[in-house]
């Protein structure tokens, strides 16, 4: 097996360094969980079903971190979640919170999320807290049947001292649209990868990302949307903010395979940066092995516009009060997909707090 995390599905030069994961993003030491893993005892909404076991239709789908974050989740996992949404639109969503602290130092979770034909389900994930040498992996497998809507929400707001990993696979069915809004705020280290297979005709996916990277902070990310069914759409959108001496990586990968005819694909990155020691590095690929597509990718990075902190400040904004609202804005795509007002403003407040804002 092989070990390396966040692979570029095709290497570039070696010393760009985007290649795969660096060094510090590397799996914690754990030992295998032996006893059977914890079910998933919360409130479930009223059209889900809880599963005993994961079906094997969403047991093969790979996830997009690669098959060691897999392999690590299935041996250590110490929570499961493997639910099944029948026929028709869940009203409320899914929530699952997994905390950090000094007496459970590390969280392990497994989701599996079986979709009927015609059904819409909201999943929302919270990682939350801290513990020296803190970890928390989870990973998530996506069946979404025909006509069927599966918006994941994962918001993290670890506390400096640990690490996360967290991974994503789907499998999309004609007609069928999955949709990830990610937020990721803290953590010493935080990789996530998604790896979406876009199936059927017409099937859709769209990936909102907002991240905010500070002190040693280290984001790396990979997302990967394979196109092979016809007239299938995929729009990934990234936002952040990098301070200090942070540092990030994004590899894009649009993969249109041969037969995904009319196939669309686009991902575009925003970044801003806070401080010139601050380090970003984004990898945008797309491959081809179909004619009839359309592919676009674009990455912008740059500082406080001057003209747009003049025009706030001239309305009577404080200056660090304009720029705190420049960054908010980043995050706003993200921020209006969440349905908990109260992790809304959690957000918010994390933001403000490391902006230096009372």
């Amino acid at each position: 097996m092989n070990n390396a995390i966040n692979r570029l599905p095709v290497p570039t030069w070696s010393w760009t360094g985007v290649n795969q994961a660096e060094d510090s993003a590397a799996l914690p030491e754990l030992a295998v969980r032996k006893l059977s893993p914890m079910s998933y005892t919360g409130e479930l909404p009223e059209g889900v079903k809880l599963l005993s076991a994961l079906p094997e239709a969403v047991a093969s789908i790979p996830g997009g971190m690669g098959e060691a974050v897999d392999r690590f989740v299935l041996d250590h996992a110490d929570t499961v979640c493997y639910v099944r949404a029948q026929d028709g639109k869940i009203a409320s969503p899914l929530t699952l919170t997994r905390t950090l602290s000094p007496e459970q130092s590390a969280a392990v979770t497994h989701w599996g999320i079986s979709a009927g034909a015609g059904s819409a389900l909201t999943v929302v994930q919270v990682l939350r807290g801290g513990a020296d040498h803190g970890a928390a992996a989870d990973l998530t497998q996506i069946d979404a049947e025909p006509g069927a809507v599966v918006r994941l929400i994962q918001v993290q707001l670890l506390e400096a001292d640990s690490r996360s990993w967290s991974a994503v696979g789907a499998r999309v069915a004609e007609g069928a649209r999955v949709e990830v809004v990610r937020a990721v705020l803290g953590g010493g280290v935080a990789a996530c990868g998604t790896r979406i297979q876009l199936e059927g005709r017409a099937a859709e996916y769209n990936l909102d990302t907002a991240y905010f990277g500070d002190g040693e902070q280290s984001l790396d990310f990979n997302d990967l949307v394979i196109h092979t069914g016809k007239d299938t759409h995929s729009e990934l959108r990234t936002a952040g903010v990098l301070g200090d001496r942070s540092r990030k990586i994004l590899r894009g990968t649009i993969d249109f395979r041969q037969g995904a005819v009319r196939a669309v694909g686009h991902e575009n990155e925003t970044v801003l940066l806070l401080s010139p020691t601050a380090r970003n590095r984004t990898a945008p690929l797309i491959l081809c092995g179909e004619e009839l597509v359309e592919g676009q990718h674009a990455a912008t990075v740059g500082r406080f516009e001057e003209k747009q902190l003049y025009y706030l400040c001239s309305r009577g904004l404080p200056p660090a009060q304009a720029k705190h609202l420049m960054v908010e804005a980043r995050f706003a795509p993200v921020l209006d997909q969440i349905p908990d007002e109260a992790l809304h403003s959690e957000i918010l407040e994390n933001i403000g707090r490391r902006l230096g804002q009372p």
